[in-house]
């Protein structure tokens, strides 16, 4: 394994943790593509006890990483008390139908 590899990660973590915190889902999606190849390029390369300064570098990406892990488990449950507030105060009405029978509005 490469410390290139392990920088490319720690960048993506960096990466997902900024674009979850302009709370832009393009910029979302984009970082976690990017972590996603990243995190598969690091698991299919092996080799990471080879060097001192490899396992520092890992340890350091690890944190960038369990930043981004954080925002994640917090966004999703901000997200999920707003939407049991939405649910308690009754605002869980479905839909209307688009399309009647006749295929019209």
């Amino acid at each position: 394994m490469s410390i290139a590899l392990v920088d490319r990660l720690a960048e993506a973590g960096c990466a997902l943790a900024v674009a979850l915190d302009r709370n832009d889902i393009a910029t979302i999606e984009a970082a976690a593509a990017g972590f996603r190849a990243a995190t598969a390029a690091v698991g299919g390369a092996g080799g990471w006890r080879d060097t001192p300064e490899l396992k520092a570098r890992i340890r350091d990406a690890l944190a960038d990483v369990e930043a981004a892990r954080l925002r994640c488990a917090y966004y999703g449950d901000a997200a999920r008390r707003r939407l049991e507030k939405l649910a308690t105060i009754g605002a869980n009405v479905a839909a209307p139908i688009a399309y009647g029978r006749q295929g019209r509005i």
